[in-house]
């Protein structure tokens, strides 16, 4: 059976300005509501989150090669070995810089190209990677939602971080089994503060879907409006050109109607002439005729 980590990665792995109507539309079909809420309250991924996800997708060996060498750097500073800091925090600048030169090329392929800013929050979200495990798993999902920061060797705020379930490996621990009655009375209160504050983030997840599709909706009606506009615009200077063609091609067919006046009188005269040729040509063959005769008689 399908479930939303599987859908989530589906939805996460498309183009960043088609994941809204692929969300809504995979939501719809879904028989399962409860699930069907989960998926619509995905959250569209911003413009370096989703640039992060399709280098997990189309360059993970790169991607894998630093959280590799982030764990390496992790473990040196636990065990406060400066010059194994040193060493592995030169090959951290190279490896950062060629993952995002390699992310914004690929952005590049993928029809999206990567702005400035996106591109220096891509760098950001790989140090958070490198210096933290659990940004380091947020990132491998594929299903990032927004850039992470880091400072220092400090945990990175995960926080909605990543569509979909997400286990950064740091569970917090139950409470001892044998706690008295008190415990268990504050833990059935805390469990009823949860219960409720799951209630009060799902409305607020499900506010945010909302304002999402939303300022999609307006970012495609404000680009429809553009795209009419240019239309319209496109249609009268068309329509222009086509009136501007007729009246020179009218002002071409009246010449031409005078030209053609012209040669009806021309072949008019023609006529005439040609008529007057035949009948002198018709006489001056009598004459010849009468000529002829008279010759003869006279030598006979």
């Amino acid at each position: 059976m399908t479930d939303l980590a599987d859908i989530a990665s589906e939805l996460y792995s498309q183009p960043l300005d088609e994941f809204t109507a692929a969300r809504n539309t995979r939501a719809k079909a879904l028989d399962d509501k409860s699930l069907a809420k989960e998926v619509r309250a995905l959250r569209k991924p911003s413009a370096s989150a989703w640039l992060l996800n399709m280098m997990a997708i189309h360059r993970g060996d790169q991607l894998r090669q630093a959280l590799t060498l982030g764990a390496a750097m992790r473990e040196a500073q636990e065990q406060l070995d400066r010059s194994e800091l040193k060493k592995l925090g030169t090959q951290r600048q190279q490896l950062i810089a060629a993952l995002v030169k390699d992310g914004v090329a690929l952005s590049e392929e993928l029809g999206h190209p990567a702005s400035s800013a996106a591109a220096l929050e891509v760098e950001q979200t790989l140090r958070a990677a490198m210096a933290d495990a659990g940004a380091a798993a947020a990132v491998a999902t594929g299903r990032l939602i927004r850039p992470l920061e880091a400072t220092g060797w400090e945990a990175v705020d995960l926080a909605g971080a990543v569509g979909g379930p997400f286990d950064a490996g740091g569970a917090v621990n139950s409470g001892d089994a044998s706690a008295d009655a008190a415990d268990s009375a504050d833990s059935a209160d805390a469990t009823k503060a949860d219960a409720a504050k799951k209630a009060e983030d799902d409305r607020a997840s499900d506010a945010r879907a909302d304002l999402e599709d939303a300022e999609d909706h307006f970012e495609e009606a404000g680009s429809a409006l553009k795209r009419a506009r240019e239309r319209v615009d496109q249609l009268d200077r068309d329509r222009d050109a086509l009136v501007a063609q007729v009246r020179d091609l009218r002002k071409r067919i009246r010449a031409l109607e005078q030209d053609i006046d012209v040669i009806d009188d021309a072949a008019d005269d023609a006529v005439r002439e040609r008529t007057e040729a035949d009948r002198a040509a018709k006489e001056s063959a009598r004459e010849v005729e009468r000529a002829r005769k008279a010759l003869e008689k006279l030598t006979r």
